[in-house]
């Protein structure tokens, strides 16, 4: 498969903004390198296209001569648990009538899906940004086009079973209608006391159309088209309405988008879909194609999940907003964090703190939940997270699998104070995440106990995770205390809180027992002989995502020994091999795991997986992997393209943000690294792996003429000011030495390939 991509500046070329501090790229042209087109008409709806406004979203096929899409509001049901209903559109003669072309493309730049048949029709979804209204427009100049009709559907909610754990099933197997003039809808959920439920509504803008209730579950909206016209749909959920009132606010956000109009809200939903794309950019690419694939999974993964990724609750592992499987919901009705930070913490690299920070919130605002429930079933005054928790903070979905896991607190704690570490928020910081890592550090002070003779800390008895119960010094336990105490101490400093508490921080910190190891590779406990009970590499898990080893780490040898001894290679749809490859610097073996990865669990062409252990892990893992591979900063260090693979045809470029508030930029090709750009937000202190070894460097500030620095270590360490803009050049081959250009691309036409794997028909 040859590159699509049309790079303007090429191997003599740069195309950092110096004005910005970021690449200059077209992303109008080179995302579209990227839409994922269906070239025939799919009716099979798991092979659905996705489409969202971060609120509500979509998977649409081709059904009934027309379109069918089974809608999601991330906030509608407990952990989105319950989907909200189908939508079919179709025409008089239908859609497809007479016509010989037929092309459906996603197009994640401008978050639209449109299908065009011939010149004449074309049907484009959308949404309203910061709504929870997603629309059809239709620009149909066919002749004799006599009527549309729009209906809104439930499948048979009978027999629902209680696979979510609400408190009330039976509101959710009642089903309410409503049809007026100025719109028609269904409602379900509205007794759940949670204040979940939501109702489904439809109106149309620039056509005439009457209303009607079908049957118990379902109403039709019949349209007197005309060649241009829109229909609105809200998935208005309880929980974010007046009163709880979905049907007033399905009706009042129908009214007000209607009022705005189709080009008011079309222009401010891309335009919100432009600046999400603008925070970051990657490409990686290569002259067989496979590593376009790979960049091609990147942007779809991200749309799909920020397509659910703006609620008040997380996009579900499971749920998400794209499905096509009623109110099916799998194996799981909680958030399982092993599973969650695998489709959010790729975020923060990629530039949106704002996503990752509906994660984090949903743990911090059960705060006083979590500290009451620690409190009943261990006595101790600190902070226990479940690993499989609900919305509400609960522990309902816990087993033995999960009941004595007690490190995921410290990945909530550790992904709150990274959210600071990106962004500088002082507020964050001493209002949310320090009180949050201070109760889950008391928790573990009081679970270690200091042994008599070693006068070591200890761990007796917990879960090394899933997989082996029950034992001695978990290194999930002991790396918890080491990627998170520091943090918690540093910010315990910083806001002169808690002396008397970081003492014992620090003193279990300094006397804790070390990792159990065998001499070669570190081990999941201490001790042998505990059954398996689930396949994770639990002994690497201490490379990411804790953090506490990688390249020119100490133990760097150890630690690749672990990874390549690890028992349960790629062996499930939440596998982070590839990660944990990335962070030791394997390039090759990160580039094969992410096409691994897709080969074991990409089965449709659409980007999703038939696994029934997840839909979106796997997604959120590719991105990680590929920006781990680009850029790592979590020790403080920014080191770029620190894992590419030995292929020299292969043509990278980022801007990514790091740790300490900086926007990163630097461009590969042919094996040259051009240049390191640096944006500093926060005006901190940069350390700067220098990426030509020790060869002569020099730090420029942008608009000053002497270099800042000049230096041949194999580390730099520079001041920042607040907005300023670096670069770090080779004095033999300095930014000035390549012509300033910009990056852009050709819009994909069709199907692509790499070895079994296909996007797209």
């Amino acid at each position: 498969m040859p590159m699509m991509t049309t790079v303007v500046d090429g191997p003599t070329g740069e195309a950092f903004d110096t004005a910005r501090g970021v690449l200059d790229v077209d992303y109008s042209g080179y995302q579209s390198k990227n839409d994922v087109v269906y070239n025939k008409a799919n009716t099979n709806p798991l092979y659905g296209l996705p489409v969202g406004n971060g609120r509500v979203g979509a998977l649409v096929w081709s059904a009934n001569n027309g379109l069918t899409m089974q809608v999601s509001g991330v906030d509608t049901s407990q952990q989105t648990a319950f989907s909200a209903g189908d939508v079919t559109f179709t025409t008089n003669p239908a859609l497809d009538a007479g016509s010989t072309t037929f092309q459906q493309r996603l197009a994640s730049y401008d978050g639209t899906l449109s299908t065009k048949y011939d010149a004449n029709r074309t049907v484009t979804i959308l949404g309203a940004a910061s709504s929870e209204v997603i629309g059809i427009h239709v620009a149909d100049t066919r002749t004799g086009v006599t009527s549309a009709t729009l209906d809104l559907s439930l499948w048979d909610v009978s027999g629902l079973s209680n696979s979510a754990s609400v408190p009330n099933i039976g509101t959710w197997k009642t089903v309410s209608t409503w049809a007026e003039a100025a719109s028609a809808g269904l409602s379900r959920g509205q007794q759940d006391p949670n204040n979940f439920g939501y109702s489904l509504g439809a109106t149309v803008e620039g056509a005439t159309f009457t209303t009607q209730v079908v049957n118990g579950n379902a109403v039709r909206l019949t349209i007197t088209p005309s060649a241009s016209y829109t229909i609105w749909i809200a998935c208005a959920s309880r929980l974010n309405a007046a009163n709880h009132d979905s049907v007033a606010q399905a009706k009042a956000a129908l009214a007000q988008t209607t009022t705005s109009g189709y080009a008011t809200t079309s222009a401010a939903y891309t335009n919100f879909w432009h600046d999400f794309w603008g925070k970051s950019f990657v490409q990686y690419s290569n002259a067989a194609g496979d590593a376009d694939y790979l960049e091609n999974v990147y942007i779809l993964a991200t749309y799909m999940i920020a397509a659910g990724a703006y609620g008040n609750y997380p996009f579900h592992f499971i749920n998400g907003v794209e499905r096509a499987t009623a109110d099916n919901t799998k194996w799981s009705y909680g958030y399982w964090y092993w599973n969650q930070r695998d489709v959010y913490n790729s975020f923060l690299a990629s530039n949106h703190p704002d996503v990752l920070n509906v994660f984090n919130n949903m743990y911090s605002r059960n705060f006083n939940a979590l500290k009451a429930f620690t409190m009943s079933r261990f006595g101790i005054d600190g902070l226990w997270v479940p690993e499989t928790m609900g919305w509400d903070g609960n522990a309902n979905g816990n087993t033995q699998y999960t009941n004595d896991i007690f490190s995921s607190g410290t990945e909530a704690a550790r992904n709150m104070d990274a959210q600071f570490a990106y962004t500088g928020d002082s507020a964050y910081l001493k209002n949310t995440a320090y009180p949050f890592m201070r109760e889950v550090a008391k928790f573990y002070v009081k679970k270690f106990t200091k042994d008599a003779g070693s006068g070591k800390y200890v761990m007796t008895s917990s879960n090394s995770h899933e997989t082996y119960w029950g034992v001695r010094n978990a290194i999930t336990d002991l790396a918890a205390v080491r990627s998170m105490f520091p943090a918690v101490i540093s910010a315990s400093q910083t806001l002169g809180l808690d002396a008397d508490l970081r003492a014992q921080w620090q003193d279990l910190l300094s006397n804790l027992v070390a990792f159990s190891t065998d001499g070669k590779s570190y081990l999941p406990y201490e001790g042998s002989g505990a059954p398996q009970h689930n396949d994770e590499n639990v002994a690497s898990e201490i490379i990411w995502p804790y953090d506490l080893t990688g390249i020119d780490a100490p133990d760097y040898a150890m630690a690749v020994s672990t990874w390549r001894t690890r028992p349960h290679p790629y062996d499930n749809v939440w596998a982070n091999d590839a990660i944990q490859a990335a962070r030791l610097g394997l390039g090759d073996d990160a580039n094969s795991g992410m096409k691994t990865m897709l080969q074991k669990y990409q089965n449709y062409p659409n980007g999703m997986t038939n696994n029934t252990n997840g839909v979106f892990e796997y997604l959120g893992v590719h991105l990680s992997v590929m920006n781990e591979s680009l850029l790592q900063s979590y020790n403080d260090k920014l080191r770029v393209f620190p894992a590419l693979p030995s292929d020299a045809s292969l043509v990278t470029r980022f801007t990514l943000a790091a740790r300490g508030g900086f926007l990163v930029s630097s461009e590969r090709e042919g094996g040259d690294i051009k240049y390191v750009g640096l944006k500093s937000n926060l005006g901190n202190m940069a350390t700067v792996v220098n990426p030509w070894g020790t060869a002569a460097v020099q730090v420029r500030k942008i608009g000053t003429t002497a270099p800042i620095l000049s230096s041949s270590t194999a580390t730099l360490s520079f001041a920042t000011e607040v907005g300023g803009v670096y670069v770090v050049e080779r004095v033999a081959k300095p930014l000035g030495s390549y012509t300033f250009s910009f990056v852009t691309g050709k819009a994909n036409q069709g199907a692509k390939h790499s070895g079994s794997n296909t996007l797209g028909m």
